[in-house]
């Protein structure tokens, strides 16, 4: 069987000749590279062979430090190229988007007799892209050998009309998959600034992810633990039973919540778990199953504030600083003096000092108050 034969002609005899099978792979690897920049390189040196160019350049603007960066292929470029670069950037960004050009028709005639060709930082005798709409723009450049007149050579201008919402695309694929991994990347960080336990699972309970705080908690196998198949469990088996019911609710269709306390083998009181669902679309009926976010908090883990986080937002002294993380731990009053070393009176003295900054009246609304102030300043 005869391979088809994609053939581009021009005048003067310059035919570009493709098979279908060959345009097909080199799509595809375009799109693979939009996937995965490390692969650039080799997809322009495929499409520099195609067009049989003796130099490929594909330059992909980085607008957040306000450079560059080339992907080149086939001849070496000279030292001096990226100041050409620059240069023919300001011309391309007044070109339509996807209509080739070559570069006798938009960039200045370059010094010498033989108007720039054989110079290895010259972009003469080339074919010009712009590939996107943004500014600066993505762009490509293919140098045609001596031999081919690029202004002539309408077959090559047409095979990159073809290719050039390809490179496009992916591109722009490319910038969102950056954008996603950045947004991803603040998420999980995000995530781990939590002292208390998240977990998204499916609705057989296996789990996608945990911060460190529930892998911690899911460590200790005290209640909770994941299995050798990475599948949470409860411990005895009426928690596992509850929790599991708990969790199939949530991905199910009606998106149900719920709480649990889950007691713990070792004595220590027992964990708080709220399961909800994700995923969640108003009047989406379809029904694949949710996923299951779930916040598990260790009552023994001390959820203080930091003092320093006390004098920032109130501007407790050290001494009330003190005598606060005593009134949260439950102290007492007359334990937090000898704690301090000072006088009962003095002791009463800081409080009521503390709750004239905070604009409560009672220990129990100060105690409130400081656990709230604990969590927002995590």
């Amino acid at each position: 069987m005869t391979a088809a034969v994609t053939a581009f002609s021009g005048r003067g005899g310059a035919t570009t000749s493709i098979t279908l099978q060959r345009f097909s792979d080199l799509v595809a690897a375009i799109y693979e590279a939009g996937a995965d920049p490390n692969r650039w390189d080799s997809v322009i040196g495929e499409i520099t062979a195609a067009f049989g160019a003796i130099r490929g350049l594909l330059v992909i603007p980085e607008p957040a430090g306000g450079g560059f960066v080339v992907k080149a292929a086939g001849a070496e470029p000279g030292p001096a190229i990226h100041e050409r670069i620059v240069r023919a950037a300001d011309r391309i960004r007044q070109l339509p988007c996807g209509a080739p050009v070559t570069s006798d028709e938009v960039l200045p005639p370059p010094d010498g007799g033989n108007g720039g060709r054989g110079d290895p930082n010259s972009l003469a005798n080339s074919f010009l892209a712009r590939l996107d709409r943004d500014a600066p723009p993505a762009w490509i450049c293919l140098t045609m050998p001596r031999q081919v007149d690029a202004t002539r050579h309408s077959a090559g201008r047409a095979l990159l009309r073809v290719l050039v919402p390809h490179l496009g695309q992916a591109l722009r694929n490319q910038s969102k998959l950056i954008e996603l991994t950045r947004e991803r990347a603040v998420a999980l960080a995000t995530l781990e600034k939590a002292h208390y336990g998240i977990m998204i699972v499916t609705a057989d309970a296996a789990v996608i992810f945990a911060n460190s705080a529930a892998m911690d908690i899911t460590g200790d196998s005290d209640g909770l633990a994941a299995d050798s198949s990475g599948r949470l469990r409860a411990t005895p088996s009426a928690n596992q039973a509850r929790l599991s019911r708990l969790i199939r609710d949530a991905a199910g269709p009606e998106g149900s919540s719920g709480n649990i306390a889950i007691t713990r083998p070792s004595g220590r009181r027992p964990l708080i778990v709220r399961v909800t669902p994700l995923d969640a679309i108003p009047g989406d009926a379809s029904p694949r199953p949710r996923a299951v976010l779930l916040l598990v908090v260790d009552p023994d883990h001390d959820l203080e504030p930091q003092p320093k986080a006390l004098h920032d937002l109130y501007g407790l002294t050290e001494a009330e600083t003190l005598v606060a993380m005593g009134v949260i731990r439950g102290d007492g009053l007359p334990a937090v003096a000898d704690q301090l070393s000072v006088s009962l009176f003095t002791a009463r003295t800081h409080l009521q000092h503390i709750f004239v900054k905070t604009g409560t009246h009672r220990q129990a609304e100060l105690v409130r108050l400081l656990l709230s102030s604990a969590i927002a300043a995590q």
